[in-house]
């Protein structure tokens, strides 16, 4: 017991150090875990997210930057429908950059 009692003294700032920087990277992952991006988000989340965020999402999974304005405005008409906060942003972006391809191939 008085050899435990000795090593706790003598490493009392080591334990500490360590014990903080467990709780730091804990912390972390679970800040980042709960941040989910509007990519992976619902139409909820589409109609209150800023026009940049927007259009970043749009841009980085369709990278398709000359028709990203077009693409935002079409995921906001399928927001505006009843029914549609659960609809995928991904699946919405998707779709409408694929009837754009569609339009542009006619």
């Amino acid at each position: 017991m008085k050899k435990t009692i000795d090593f706790l003294k003598r490493n009392f700032k080591l334990i500490i150090g360590i014990a903080v920087l467990v709780l730091v990277i804990a912390i972390f992952f679970a800040v980042k875990s709960k941040s989910v991006g509007l990519e992976n988000g619902n139409l909820q989340k589409w109609t209150l997210a800023s026009v940049e965020a927007k259009v970043s999402t749009v841009q980085s999974l369709t990278n398709n930057t000359k028709d990203a304005d077009l693409i935002v405005q079409c995921v906001d008409k399928m927001s505006s429908f009843n029914d549609s906060g659960e609809f995928a942003v991904r699946d919405a972006i998707k779709l409408c950059n694929m009837g754009i391809q569609l339009r542009e191939n006619n």
